[in-house]
């Protein structure tokens, strides 16, 4: 995570983290990881919504004064971050880890180091 934060920010790409979780709880995780510097921190007291209500990426968006259609989300559960950005008009990339036996769909990526070079970010 932290190589692909720089990759992004060198790229000159601004980065923020949308989470159901508190402030504290994600602020506490965000400092025990050292990614205190992942950018604007958007927790669900911050939002009139919650994830999956697509109303928590345009409430985020909002506040970062960026259009959805030129904001990029990432998350790695599909009915709660990528589904819901995309309804909201987002673009968004899934991050699915795990290494299955099912069919990667398009816009997903099996590890962060494929972020930087994702032709969603073009």
């Amino acid at each position: 995570v932290p190589a692909c934060l720089t990759a992004l920010r060198e790229a000159g790409v601004r980065t923020a983290v949308l989470t159901n979780g508190t402030r504290a709880e994600q602020a506490a995780k965000l400092n025990r990881t050292g990614l205190t510097h992942a950018g604007p921190l958007f927790a669900a007291e911050d939002l009139r919504a919650v994830k999956p209500s697509p109303l928590a990426f345009k409430d985020a968006c909002r506040q970062l004064h960026a259009q959805p259609s030129r904001v990029v989300s990432v998350g790695d559960r599909y009915d709660l971050d990528v589904v819901p950005a995309r309804a909201s008009g987002l673009r968004a990339i899934h991050l699915q880890r795990e290494r299955g036996t099912g069919r990667i769909a398009m816009g997903t990526i099996r590890s962060l180091s494929e972020l930087s070079g994702h032709e969603t970010l073009r």
